[in-house]
């Protein structure tokens, strides 16, 4: 069987879950990386966190392009100001350093990237959103044809179990409309099933300890991101589901809703609601966390990449 043609739209920096997800996705034989593209300020230096990733891993060859920095809602000046800190939004951009030109990014079109690897790849190309869908929706309002080329997208996002804003449809609700509505066929990992899957102490070790200068690393962006997000018990990997759902989909239990999102509340902008109104979609209800978990340190540890 060929592998899943995949393109990945991911906002690194911020949590550590997307470089942890996207290199799991890059050691798989049964997914072909076709494109990366980074969204969210600062995006290029986003992008050149990715850009270090492939070097590491001699996957230079796969593009890269930086994409939207804000989303298309309007966002308060504290909002904006806790977004340009870069002590929050690129809190590990320790592991592109030290400055390397061969990571600055050149394509700065992200939603341009998206185009053409859909038009590249008719009907074959799967897109795995880690972050807000603000490049996305961008690509279908510049081409909307495209969507019928899709094959479809697996997003991180959303919550339809609790009464929840999750971040990545909350950030731009209106991209997120855009999407829902494009009729790709969809599925949502939702925040409360994605965030089972926790990466242990003795799991983040095993990044430290590594002979892998690549794993070694990944171990210092851990430890530099751990501090600005320490009510978290250690990498909670809700972006490893639109990874896996490119080729384990039996991983997670789903069930077929009809979802909406809120666009105009006050306080409800952001959420995902089940209502008659909106596009059917798969959406998770449960995870087989420990093969999961299992799964994913097989694949980061079972075979170091050499420097």
């Amino acid at each position: 069987m060929s592998p899943q043609s995949l393109l990945i739209d991911t906002d690194p920096g911020q949590d550590i879950d997307d470089l942890l997800a996207v290199l799991f996705a890059l050691q798989r034989d049964e997914i072909a990386v076709r494109a990366i593209t980074t969204v969210t300020y600062p995006s290029a230096a986003r992008a050149r966190l990715v850009k270090r990733l492939l070097r590491w891993l001699n996957l230079g060859h796969i593009p890269v392009a930086a994409g939207l920095e804000y989303p298309t809602r309007s966002m308060s000046p504290a909002e904006t100001a806790r977004l340009e800190d870069p002590a929050v939004s690129i809190n590990h951009a320790c592991f592109a350093e030290p400055w390397d030109p061969r990571d600055e990014v050149e394509d700065h079109d992200a939603a341009g990237l998206i185009i053409r690897m859909a038009e590249a790849h008719p009907g074959e190309l799967m897109i795995a959103s880690l972050a807000p869908l603000t490049n996305i929706a961008s690509a279908l309002q510049r081409r909307p044809g495209i969507a019928k080329k899709i094959r479809s997208l697996a997003l991180m996002g959303g919550e339809t179990a609790l009464n929840r804003r999750e971040h990545n449809m909350a950030f731009d609700p209106v991209a997120a409309d855009i999407v829902l509505s494009s009729g790709i066929p969809i599925a949502m990992g939702t925040w409360d099933i994605t965030r089972r899957f926790v990466l242990t102490a003795e799991d983040c070790d095993r990044f430290r300890q590594s002979a892998s200068p690549l794993h070694q690393a990944l171990g210092r962006a851990i430890d530099a991101w751990h501090p600005v997000q320490n009510w978290k018990p250690g990498p909670v990997m809700y972006d490893l589901f639109p990874i896996l759902w490119a080729f384990r989909r039996d991983l997670y239990q789903t069930e077929t809703l009809p979802v909406r999102i809120e666009t105009r509340g006050e306080f409800t902008a952001g959420m995902t609601i089940v209502h008659p109104s909106g596009p059917k979609i798969e959406v998770t209800t449960g995870i087989r966390q420990e093969e999961v978990r299992q799964l994913y340190l097989d694949t980061v540890f079972g075979a170091a990449p050499a420097a």
